[in-house]
Formats: C-alpha cells, sequence, structure tokens
C-alpha cells in the first residue's frame, strides 16, 4: 500500500449537496480513504492508495457520478467556457422573465379583452416555460442523485415542482423552480465573493523580483524560480519577494501583512525579513532562503487553506443534527399530506373530499421544501473560515476551527515565562563597583572584555550592554573558561576573573566584606556575576530576564474578559514571585519540571475549566501538547512554531492574545447567530405551513433568504481584522 494526498480542485462545490454529491461518487471507487472538504475555497482533499487509484481517475469518476468537473489543485486550470461562468445565471434570468410574463398574462389578460381561454393558455404556456428553464440545471442533478440513492434539496425541489403541477398550481411550481435557481446562483456568488476575499487578505507575496547577477546587471525574474543563496534589489516602498537576510542596506519595514504590526519596525544588515512585508525608505539588497513557496506567508497561507480539516465541534454538531433533520421534515411532509386522505378514506371510502385533499398536500409541499438544510450547513464552514482568515491577516494562524472554537471557551489560560511573558534574553539591571575600583565603567569594561570571548548568555549581554552605553571594550587574552563557573582572561597585562559566588570565593578573591555585599545582591531577583583581580573584587553586576513591555497590559485585559491567569515555570519560587507580583498573575507555580507542568495542567483544567498555555513554540513542548490549546508567540521566526501549536502569535508580541479571545467568541457568537436564524425562519414557515398561512413560494424564499443572511453574517467577521 503507497499512501498518497492530493488536492482536487472542484468548480460549483460551494453547497453541502455536492459534498454529497461527491462522497456518493467516490464511495465505491478504490483506493479511496478519507475525503475532506473546504466549501470556501472549493477544494476536496483525498488521503488514497496509490496503488490502486490515481487524481486524473477520481476526476473522472467524479465528473461521470456528480456532474463536478474536478481538476488537480496547483496545476494550470483549464480555461473554463462562457456557458460554465455564466450559464446558472442566464437559466435563472430566463426562468424569471418567463415567469413575470406568466403573472402578467394572469394579471392583466382579462382586463385586456383578451378573451379567457386564450388568457389561460398564455399563462399556462409561460409558466411551463419557467419550469423549463429553471428545471434545465435542476433535473440533471437530481436525477444523478436518485441515481445514487442521494435524498437531497436538488430531489426535494424536484418534487415540489412536479407535485405543484400535478395540483394543478402551475404559478406555485414555476415560482419554485425559479426562485431555487436564484438561490443557487446568489449563494455561488455570495461563495465566490467570500474565496476573493480570503485571497485579497491572505496572498500578499509578489509574482516577481528583481535579482541581482554576477556581473552586476539586475533580471526581473519570477519570485518562483528563486533559489537559496540568491542576490535579490529590494527598492524602496516594494513589497519584499521571498524570506532572506538583509545584505547590504537599512530601512523600516512594514510587516502589517504578516504579524499585523502596524508600526515598521527597523531593520539592517543580518536582520531577517519576511515575504509579503513592504520595504520602507531604503534600498536593501538581500539573500533568499528559497522560493516564495518556502516563505512563512507562504505556509501561513497553506496553513489557512487546511484549517478547514481542523472542523469545529460545533459544526460536527450540526452535520450530525443536519443527518437527521431531513428525513425528519420529509416525514412530516408526507404525513401532512397523506393524513386528511388516509382520515377521509377511512370515515367514508366513497366520499373523497379533493379539496381537502388538495389543501393538505399543498402544506406537505411547503413543508417538504423546509427540509432542506442547507442554510444550517452552511451556517458554520462559512463563519469559520471568515474568522480563520480575519486571524490571519492580524497575524494571527488558528490551525483550524476546532481550535479557533476552544480559544472562544477557555476559562483559564497560563503562561510559561522565560521567553514568553519575559524576553527570554537577561539585561544588566543593576552594576555596583567596589570602593577604588575604578567605577562602573572600567567595571563593565572589563566584565564585557571576559563576556566577549565567551558563550555564556550572561557574559554576552554583559558586553551587549556595554556597547550599548558607549564604553570601550578591550581585548582578553588567555582566555579561559571554567564551566559552570565563570572564566578568566588578562587584560592590559592583569588577570581578572568574571563569574559567581562560588568560584570567586573558591579562587580566594572575595574577601569578607565583599562576601555579605554578593550575598545580598542574590536575595534580589536576577543573577549576580562578580568580577575580580588579584588586588581584590572590582564588583559586582545583576542581570535579569525583563518582563515584556505589554505583558502586565495583556494579562490586565484577559482578566477583564474574565480568564483566570496562571504562570508555570522551572525558575526558583523568588524569581517565580517577583514577577508574578508584577504582573498581577492570579496564580504562580515555580519549580517545575516540564512533567509538573503538564501535571499542573491537568489539575488547573479539572479545577477552573478550558484551559490553554502560552509558550515560546519551542520550549515546553509535553506542556503545551497536554493543553486544550497551544498558543506560541513568534513563529515568523520560528519554524518549530508554525508546524507544531496549535495557534501561532506570528509577531514577538503578547498584544494580539486578547484580541485573539475576543475574536474566539465572537466566532462563536457569530455561528450561534446563524444557527438561530436558520432554525428560527425554518421553524416559523413550519408552523405557517401546517396552519395553512405558507405557500411554497414562501417556503422557497426563506431558504434563500436564510442562506443569503447566514453567508452575509459570517462575512462580517472578515472586518474584525480591522478592529
Amino acid at each position: 500500500m503507497t499512501r498518497s494526498r492530493c488536492s482536487l480542485r472542484v468548480a460549483g462545490l460551494d453547497c453541502p449537496n455536492e459534498v454529497a454529491a461527491i462522497e456518493s461518487a467516490l464511495a465505491s471507487h478504490p483506493g479511496i480513504e478519507t475525503l475532506s472538504f473546504d466549501l470556501i475555497h472549493g477544494v476536496l482533499t483525498v488521503d488514497y492508495d496509490a496503488d490502486l487509484t490515481d487524481p486524473e481517475r477520481m476526476a473522472g469518476r467524479i465528473l461521470s457520478h456528480a456532474g463536478l468537473r474536478a481538476t488537480l489543485a496547483g496545476a494550470p486550470q483549464p480555461a473554463t467556457s462562457w456557458w460554465a461562468r455564466r450559464g446558472r445565471i442566464v437559466l435563472t434570468a430566463g426562468s424569471g422573465v418567463a415567469l413575470a410574463c406568466a403573472l402578467i398574462f394572469d394579471w392583466f389578460g382579462a382586463r385586456l379583452g383578451l378573451g379567457a381561454p386564450a388568457d389561460h393558455r398564455a399563462a399556462l404556456a409561460a409558466y411551463g416555460l419557467a419550469i423549463l428553464i429553471g428545471g434545465m440545471d435542476l433535473l440533471p442533478r437530481a436525477l444523478r442523485s436518485v441515481r445514487g440513492l442521494r435524498l437531497n434539496i436538488d430531489v426535494l425541489m424536484t418534487l415540489a415542482v412536479i407535485a405543484a403541477a400535478c395540483l394543478g398550481d402551475w404559478n406555485e411550481a414555476a415560482t419554485v423552480a425559479f426562485l431555487y435557481g436564484l438561490s443557487e446562483t446568489l449563494e455561488a456568488l455570495s461563495l465566490e465573493h467570500a474565496r476573493r476575499t480570503v485571497r485579497a487578505l491572505l496572498d500578499v507575496a509578489p509574482s516577481r523580483a528583481e535579482r541581482l547577477n554576477p556581473d552586476g546587471s539586475i533580471a526581473e525574474v519570477p519570485a518562483s524560480t528563486i533559489a537559496r543563496g540568491d542576490r535579490l534589489l529590494v527598492r524602496a516602498g516594494e513589497t519584499i519577494p521571498v524570506d532572506g537576510v538583509i545584505a547590504v542596506g537599512r530601512s523600516s519595514i512594514d510587516e502589517k501583512a504578516l504579524t499585523g504590526e502596524s508600526v515598521p519596525v527597523a531593520r539592517g544588515v543580518g536582520d531577517p525579513i519576511h515575504a509579503g512585508t513592504i520595504n520602507g525608505e531604503g534600498t536593501l539588497e538581500m539573500i533568499a532562503d528559497g522560493p516564495v513557496s518556502e516563505s512563512v506567508v507562504a505556509r501561513v497561507i497553506d496553513q489557512v487553506r487546511s484549517a478547514r480539516s481542523g472542523r469545529a465541534v460545533v459544526e460536527r454538531r450540526i452535520d450530525r443534527f443536519a443527518a437527521f433533520y431531513t428525513p425528519a421534515v420529509l416525514a412530516l411532509a408526507i404525513l401532512v399530506a397523506l393524513a386528511p386522505l388516509a382520515l377521509t378514506l377511512a370515515q367514508d371510502s366513497a366520499a373523497v373530499d379533493r379539496a381537502l385533499v388538495r389543501q393538505w398536500g399543498e402544506r406537505g409541499l411547503v413543508i417538504l421544501v423546509i427540509a432542506c438544510p442547507c442554510a444550517l450547513v452552511i451556517a458554520t464552514p462559512v463563519a469559520v473560515v471568515s474568522g480563520l482568515a480575519a486571524a490571519a491577516r492580524r497575524g494571527v494562524l488558528v490551525r483550524g476551527g476546532e481550535y479557533l472554537e476552544r480559544v472562544g471557551r477557555l476559562t483559564v489560560m497560563a503562561f510559561d515565562k522565560t521567553g514568553t511573558l519575559t524576553s527570554g534574553r537577561p539585561d544588566v539591571v543593576e552594576v555596583v563597583p567596589t570602593h577604588g575600583s575604578g567605577g562602573k565603567d572600567r567595571l563593565l569594561s572589563i566584565a564585557a572584555a571576559l563576556g566577549d570571548r565567551g558563550g555564556h548568555v550572561l557574559g554576552k549581554a554583559i558586553a551587549r550592554h556595554a556597547r550599548d552605553l558607549r564604553i570601550s571594550v578591550p581585548v582578553a587574552d588567555d582566555y579561559r573558561a571554567v564551566p559552570g563557573l565563570g572564566a578568566l582572561g588578562r587584560v592590559e597585562t592583569v588577570e581578572y576573573h568574571l563569574g559567581s559566588h562560588r568560584y570567586i570565593d573558591e579562587i580566594g578573591m572575595c574577601g569578607p566584606g565583599f562576601h555579605d555585599q554578593l550575598g545580598q545582591a542574590e536575595e534580589s531577583v536576577g543573577s549576580a556575576v562578580a568580577v575580580s583581580a588579584p588586588s581584590g573584587p572590582l564588583g559586582y553586576i545583576r542581570l535579569a530576564d525583563q518582563v515584556r513591555p505589554e505583558a502586565s497590559r495583556v494579562i490586565a485585559e484577559l482578566q477583564a474578559l474574565g480568564l483566570r491567569t496562571v504562570m508555570l515555570t522551572g525558575d526558583n519560587a523568588r524569581t517565580a514571585a517577583a514577577v508574578a507580583g508584577e504582573l498581577g498573575v492570579h496564580e504562580q507555580r515555580a519549580g517545575l519540571s516540564p512533567e509538573d507542568k503538564v501535571k499542573a495542567l491537568s489539575e488547573i483544567d479539572a479545577e477552573h475549566g478550558m484551559t490553554g498555555m502560552v509558550g515560546d513554540g519551542v520550549n515546553d513542548a509535553p506542556a503545551l501538547a497536554a493543553a486544550r490549546v497551544s498558543i506560541a508567540i513568534g513563529g515568523a521566526s520560528s519554524g518549530a512554531a508554525l508546524e507544531s501549536a496549535d495557534v501561532i502569535l506570528l509577531a514577538e508580541d503578547l498584544g494580539r492574545l486578547p484580541w485573539l479571545v475576543r475574536h474566539g467568541r465572537k466566532v462563536l457568537g457569530r455561528i450561534h447567530q446563524n444557527i438561530a436564524i436558520a432554525l428560527v425562519l425554518k421553524g416559523a414557515v413550519l408552523v405557517a405551513a401546517v396552519l395553512g398561512l405558507a405557500n411554497l413560494w414562501m417556503a422557497v424564499a426563506s431558504d434563500v433568504g436564510a442562506s443569503l443572511v447566514v453567508v452575509a453574517n459570517a462575512l462580517r467577521l472578515l472586518h474584525d481584522s480591522e478592529s
């Protein structure tokens, strides 16, 4: 067995009817394992056994059994005929014109003195033409459904039209044929608008790039042909074509299209830049990481398009509801239509009240139309995809509707500390020289010289801090690291030592007074690093991992939204308490191993409800995997985050988190609104039908209205990316 996966773009795949038709067409086809449908993008994803079938055979099967044309996604799409693009609109318009003529003949014929028989024949001919034109698209689909033993809206509508004509209700039959064609046309146009909007939101990378050749010439080439290592020219104001690193130049980069961050960020030589972002005022030369297909923005687009496979729980519930809704309403329609006849025959078989039979037969037909679950079924996926696209536009990548729904239901947000609530890199917070050491600048200069030569994060942080203060950093000779303790080296012929309190004590260069001073420093948050020479200690430098500037505001906003906030860290209790106190989190747990964090999440979830975990996308993998929703920050610079987390904040910024929670709740609210709209409209018409207050065209109009309203209501979420 050779398991493979392919995606097929299916023309006209915009309704659950087509989903059922394709499922039926491929049900008995050998080698098919799973099918996944994306109605918004009109894409079918198939897992199959390549030894038994291939995409071409599947496409042929879909065409012959479902009447839908499928082509391999990503391949050049064949040119579609004018009729394929506009045929449905033409048929709908033709049916509408014929219906209008029939109504005119019916209404004005007698008044113009044309005579009742001629008037009747003209109206009947116009009604028949409206039915014929409207049924040219409907009847073939209904016949394919019957052959495939599927009961869907095409079959229901065809039965309604035929039954109405048999009852002599030519007006009703023609109106149903026209309105159903109109509903199909409007639904297809609405979803096509959604597709165009989603594509416009996400497809931001340019198709062309300027490549610098070795001879100095510039060639404009397709972005898809760029290879790793190519040198590219990006002019001021242009969109960056691929991911890469700046080789020459400095500029401000507008990363809004990728991260949602509206303020441009400064970038210089050695800094990474990404496809789809916009170069500001400076001309740049960059080294490409590869073609645009391997860029972060391409992966984001792929993730959004494939996110439909992660369906929301409420969506699965609606699908299950629709599975018994249609048969139940169909049974009710038959009962309503036939019950009066059965009762009449039971009382007196010779006296059938034809008027009563006709009256309840018409009511049954109205209920038959209401059996269509389209508005219900489409209510959720359009809202989910709109929500996913809006989130991506804000720099928040959600891997599927299931996780978007979970975000909307969160009651607790747990955070890793280092690299999440804090910057993840230590900064100098205090410099304390001893008397006669030469002052702070001298202390920093010596410490930076030793820190520069080693690879320890604390030494590097000291060197960075000294340079930020424009302090000269000399070169340290004879450098030697003492693993786990410190380092030593010679600066200007004097040997200096840099390291922990324990290290300075062990080499006998601490002294009683400095020993006590350093001990007090260790009671504060962070790490104290001492510098000493043969003549005595020069002082100490305290470093601490700084809290992210936006962290306090984010915690406050989440708490205002009703979420409980928890900090989980492997750091010591003193440091954890200081950070927790500064941020105002509800609860903090310190000294946790990765296994302890998993256990803590389980306990918090059981006690307080659905819990999400925010981390850096690389560390704390067990805890992120254990959370109901794992949220990684900094995905634009972390390939691991794009591959693992349920939600990725593409910018190095926690500020999107409260928006994400509000957005998830808004998507859930919009889904519930759509379901309520569909159920209320159908329920109202159902009651009206039983009471004899609704006719066929009202039933069709309510179904059309419900579908259009839920689609329009869901598409409003696309504007949430701007709020």
